[in-house]
């Protein structure tokens, strides 16, 4: 993986967000193969009728199988996003879920998409909203444009990665009046990173065509991963690159040191200072 440093811009931008986009992460040929590789998986999605006056039918995401392609695969490890994925949290982190997300065109007519305001990985159930840590990163790439508002990305409430509470919505309302709810106009191949903190939902898609993204989240090596997320096999492990090899599980005991991004990390000057377990009084 090749190294992209994450530059005192785009942390400040981050940590002040919740959430940091990525121009052109990824190349047109490789937006292309993915699109290919994601038809395929979505082959049925896309073949299926399209049922007016039901937007959640005409919503694909699918979480399992997706690292069976060789283009989705090949993401893993993704040097544009996962080199500041590694510099935002630490080296010792692991794939923890995935998801291909299609929408096809909703009728200005139908009912309004459902919004499904939330905080990622669950935390808050059992640790409450105060004091919550950031532990996990989501890759959102775009694979067609959202030039429009209403075509299909999710939606970001800013900076409320940093509220210690509930996110407050009047009755009758559908967004948050307190907060900036963006919906950013990203092009085919950008990346939208963002943190599990972030109050964020699904959007709807009013534009004229099917709104296509593929999102792999990175959560530290100690957190289980997805319960969907494919185990790879023994070969894929074994032709795997160190760093690829890390992500994808290939440490089994989460106190086995997380070397193959430690080294990494080290070689290009980003290495966490040690946290000891005690200290000279």
């Amino acid at each position: 993986m090749d190294f992209v440093p994450l530059t005192p811009d785009q942390h400040q931008s981050f940590a002040r967000d919740g959430f940091l986009v990525v121009p052109g992460a990824l190349r047109s040929e490789t937006v292309a193969r993915l699109i290919e590789a994601g038809d395929r998986l979505a082959e049925a999605f896309l073949k299926k009728p399209t049922l007016g006056g039901r937007p959640e039918y005409n919503h694909l995401d699918l979480r399992p199988g997706l690292l069976r392609e060789k283009a989705l695969f090949e993401l893993v490890d993704n040097s544009s996003t996962v080199s500041l994925v590694v510099q935002l949290l630490s080296p010792n982190i692991h794939l923890h879920s995935t998801a291909l997300i299609y929408k096809r065109p909703e009728s200005p007519a139908d009912p309004p998409f459902r919004r499904g305001w939330h905080r990622d990985i669950r935390m808050p159930k059992d640790l409450g909203h105060r004091e919550l840590p950031l532990v996990g990163i989501k890759v959102c790439y775009c694979l067609t444009d959202f030039h429009k508002s209403s075509c299909g990305l999710t939606l970001m409430a800013r900076g409320s990665h940093r509220l210690t509470e509930p996110l407050a919505i009047p009755r009758g309302a559908i967004d948050p009046p307190s907060l900036e709810v963006c919906d950013l106009r990203l092009n085919a191949g950008d990346a939208l990173l963002f943190e599990n903190r972030i109050y964020h939902t699904a959007a709807p898609n009013r534009s004229d065509r099917t709104s296509k993204v593929v999102i792999y989240g990175y959560s530290y090596r100690w957190m289980k991963p997805e319960v969907y997320l494919d185990v790879p096999d023994q070969g894929h492990l074994d032709r795997a690159a160190p760093i690829a090899r890390q992500l994808l599980g290939g440490y089994r005991d989460v106190d086995t040191v997380p070397w193959a991004l430690e080294r990494w990390a080290r070689r290009h000057g980003v290495l966490p200072p040690p946290v000891p377990w005690t200290v000279d009084s």
